[in-house]
C-alpha cells in the first residue's frame, strides 16, 4: 500500500522569500517614517504661519503703489496709501462700432478700502457686470470718437455707470491701466 503525501506538508522555503519579507519590512518601516516626517513638517509650517509669524511682516506679493493713467499723466488725484487697487475686472477686448470693427484692449482698476469686507465682496460679485457695462460703452462708440473724447469724461461716465449698480459703497475714481485701439 502506497500512502500519498499528506497535503499539510509544506515545501521548504526558498531563501528568496525570506529576503523579500525582510526587505518588505524595512520598506514598510521607511514609508511610515516618511509619512510621520511629512506630518511633522506640515504641522510645523502651520504652527509658524498661524502663531509664530510676525503679523506686521511684509506680504509675499504687493500691488504697485501708483497706477499711471493710460491717456495722459495729468491725473491729479492719486489713490490714498491705505487703499487697495481693485484689479478684478482684468484685461479684456472690446469691438468698436466701426465698419470694419476695431478692437480695444482695456484694463480698468480703481482704489477701494480692502478692510470694508462687504464692499469688497460686492465688487467681486459684480465683475461680470463691470465687464458688460464697459463692453457696452466702448462698443457703442467708434475708434475715432474714443480718440477725440476727453479722458476725464469717459472715466466719469464709467464711474457713474458702475456706481449705479453698487449698493454697499461707491467708486470715486478709476484708471485705465491698459487702453489700446488696435486697427
Amino acid at each position: 500500500m502506497n500512502k500519498a503525501a499528506s497535503p499539510s506538508v509544506k515545501p521548504p522555503a526558498t531563501p528568496l522569500v525570506g529576503f523579500l519579507s525582510k526587505v518588505g519590512g524595512i520598506l514598510y518601516r521607511f514609508l511610515w517614517a516618511l509619512v510621520l516626517l511629512l506630518i511633522l513638517v506640515l504641522a510645523g509650517v502651520t504652527v509658524y504661519a498661524l502663531v509664530l509669524r510676525n503679523p506686521g511682516a511684509r506680504p509675499l506679493y504687493t500691488l504697485p503703489d501708483r497706477v499711471i493713467p493710460a491717456f495722459s499723466r495729468k491725473e491729479t488725484q492719486e489713490p490714498r496709501a491705505m487703499d487697495g487697487m481693485f484689479t478684478g475686472i482684468g484685461r479684456f477686448r472690446v469691438v468698436t462700432a466701426d465698419t470694419p470693427p476695431m478692437t480695444i484692449v482695456i484694463s480698468i482698476v480703481f482704489p477701494y478700502r480692502p478692510e470694508d469686507r462687504a464692499f469688497a465682496e460686492e465688487l467681486d460679485s459684480k465683475v461680470r457686470d463691470f465687464r458688460n457695462i464697459t463692453a457696452a460703452y466702448f462698443s457703442a462708440h467708434t475708434a475715432a470718437e474714443l480718440r477725440q473724447a476727453n479722458e476725464s469724461q469717459i472715466k466719469a461716465e464709467m464711474v457713474r455707470r458702475y456706481n449705479d449698480m453698487l449698493h454697499l459703497g461707491q467708486i470715486e475714481v478709476l484708471y485705465f491701466h491698459d487702453f489700446m485701439i488696435i486697427e
